[in-house]
């Protein structure tokens, strides 16, 4: 979840950045031929992924550790203590920033399929190299374009431009090519994204994950 250079810690709390509709779309078309059928998101929010995600067609168990008003979200689960709900393939979300590594970690133990949109700058830090040799992506998606601005969860203050890049960074065990480099230009899916940003669509409640 994106965090702003200039916000302390304790501002950001639990570091709560909802991801905009036009990366979530963007995934669902470049990732079309390897998302799996059943999808966990653990760090649901308002249910930025976990909407687009129902809307084509995939179950998903939504959970996150506080509640931000998403029916159907189980509340209160901490991922990274958490159990793999039953049948499901694979994780899609948005982790905290700062927990992105540990997510990351105990997700590639757990299933053949995960995605993270984070900062392209993830793929620095030597204390991340001995994960990234014993765990390649896959396929990293880098958003040519800077993607609409993700502020803080109860954020009033002034509304700034978007200044971070992001990447989907995506694991999969079944892909017999790894680190492959590719863009998205999210504007190709303007459309589609739009359709899918409002949060009461009918017919989308997450399916819990207990």
């Amino acid at each position: 979840m994106r965090i702003q250079s200039s916000h302390h810690h304790e501002a950001r709390g639990l570091d709560a950045y909802f991801s905009p509709p036009e990366a979530v779309v963007s995934l669902l078309r470049i990732e079309a031929a390897h998302l799996p059928a059943v999808i966990w998101e653990p760090a649901a929010g308002d249910g930025a992924i976990v909407r687009p995600l129902q809307a084509a067609g995939y179950k998903v168990f939504a959970s996150d550790i506080a509640s931000y008003g998403l029916k159907g979200c189980t509340t209160g689960v901490n991922y990274l203590k958490a159990p793999l709900p039953p049948g499901v393939q694979g994780i899609v979300t948005n982790p905290p920033y700062r927990l992105a590594s540990a997510f990351a970690e105990k997700a590639s133990r757990e299933v053949p399929y995960l995605a993270l949109l984070l900062r392209t700058n993830f793929l620095e830090s030597t204390s991340r190299l001995p994960f990234f040799r014993k765990h390649e992506p896959a396929r990293i998606w880098i958003s040519s374009r800077r993607l609409p601005m993700m502020h803080r969860y109860g954020w009033e203050g002034p509304r700034a431009p978007s200044n971070t890049c992001f990447a989907w960074f995506v694991w999969d065990s079944r892909a017999s090519q790894k680190r492959v480099l590719d863009w998205f230009d999210w504007k190709d899916h303007t459309d589609e994204a739009a359709s899918l940003s409002e949060p009461s669509l009918p017919g989308l409640s997450a399916v819990a994950a207990c």
